[in-house]
């Protein structure tokens, strides 16, 4: 079986990079889960406050986010 997505560019530029970045968004996800899983766990990181592991959470999904937008 195959599945094909059509976009009409430009119009659909955004939704065109968003299918292209699907894979690496949902490697980011796994990623975060799997660092929030041992900092609640393990205590891992040296974090000082709830909001600088919201900080670094946030960097990670802009990262992804940024190519998006691109």
């Amino acid at each position: 079986m195959k599945a094909t997505l059509t976009f009409n560019l430009p119009d659909e530029r955004y939704e065109h990079a968003r299918a292209i970045h699907a894979s690496e968004a949902f490697g980011t996800l796994s990623d975060i889960d799997q660092h929030l899983r041992n900092v609640v766990k393990h205590g891992e990181g040296s974090y000082e406050s709830v909001e600088d592991l919201a900080v670094h959470v946030r960097q990670m999904i802009g990262e992804v986010l940024q190519k998006v937008e691109e």
